[in-house]
């Protein structure tokens, strides 16, 4: 269920792992590697990479916005979390090659999955129903290929992605009590959306890339196994107005001296490695009827914020603050 549809909460998730990739031709390498005939949709997917969800694993803190009318109840997290985990990953199922025709080199499209999950702290710390989101994505590069090439550029691509979206339950949508309430621990949600990004980044004397974007949510029946409940009408909101915006600055050099102990004479090895930050915002705005919502107060706008750091960019955990 999804916990955000009757009580909304700010979350603060600290010391988090997830999980990146090292890009190598996004931040103007020497003339040799320019020359590689695949530069260019090398640095596209690099780009493409460095906007991919973020995963984690952490304890997160969880605080009520509003008073709860009816309490959190045992396996719901009652007693609060221990952890939670979020999977998130496009996995590539096709992108552009440098002797693809033109059309399909601004292209990537992939598979879409999202699974979110807490581990409550209440009586024999029950896992919570995960949130499940699994569908079709993809790319496509607006802006001429050969501002690939160009060392200082401005690309502007758009995504379109179809996902549903449920949490694999099968009980009743809200709590059988005379205040509606969700049910969390077993209650069915599922909803199918589709969106529409364009995205604009630009980098800025090669010290960071900065990136905006616009787009638009819409929820939609598919029907069969993919229905969506009938109790988010006038209550969840079919429509959604996104924003993103996100600095990823350059990797830092950092430079470690260490004891060579697989040598009799011990020399120093000197050791180089690369450190990252990267800040993301996500928001979105509920559209449309919510008259079935509790109170005057809809809550139509909804946040993500992320610091994450990365010791090194070669390897794949790192440490995010997320909000």
């Amino acid at each position: 269920m999804k916990r955000s549809l009757k009580l909304y909460f700010l979350s603060l998730i600290t010391l988090s792992f997830f999980a990146a990739h090292g890009q190598q031709f996004i931040w103007a390498p020497d003339s040799i590697s320019q020359t590689e005939p695949d530069y260019a949709m090398d640095r596209y997917h690099d780009l493409l990479r460095y906007h991919d969800p973020f995963m984690y694993l952490t304890y997160p803190f969880v605080k009520p916005i509003v008073h709860r009318n009816i309490a959190l109840e045992d396996g719901e997290g009652k007693d609060g979390y221990l952890l939670e985990g979020n999977f998130a990953y496009r996995f590539t199922a096709y992108q552009g090659k440098y002797y693809s025709y033109p059309f399909l080199q601004r292209m990537r499209f992939t598979l879409d999955v999202g699974l979110t999950t807490r581990l409550t702290n209440d009586h024999s710390s029950p896992l919570l129903p995960s949130n499940n989101k699994f569908g079709l994505g993809l790319d496509y590069l607006l802006s001429p290929l050969s501002e690939l090439r160009k060392e200082k550029t401005t690309l502007i691509w758009t995504t379109l992605q179809l996902h549903h979206y449920s949490n694999g339950q099968a009980d009743s949508f809200f709590l059988n009590k005379p205040v509606q309430r969700n049910n969390y621990a077993s209650g069915d949600f599922s909803t199918n959306y589709y969106r529409i990004l364009l995205n604009v980044s630009g980098s800025a004397y090669q010290k960071s890339i900065i990136t905006t974007g616009i787009g638009y949510q819409r929820n939609i029946d598919l029907g069969g196994p993919l229905s969506s409940s009938q109790q988010l009408l006038q209550y969840y909101g079919n429509n959604r107005l996104l924003f993103n915006f996100q600095l990823t600055k350059k990797p830092r050099l950092v430079a470690f001296n260490y004891q060579n102990r697989s040598t009799a004479e011990q020399d120093v090895v000197k050791v180089e490695v690369q450190r990252q930050l990267t800040y993301r915002t996500e928001l979105e705005y509920i559209m449309g009827d919510l008259s079935k919502f509790n109170g005057e107060n809809k809550r139509r706008l909804g946040w993500h914020n992320y610091l994450t750091y990365m010791p090194s960019v070669t390897n794949e955990v790192g440490f995010i603050i997320h909000t």
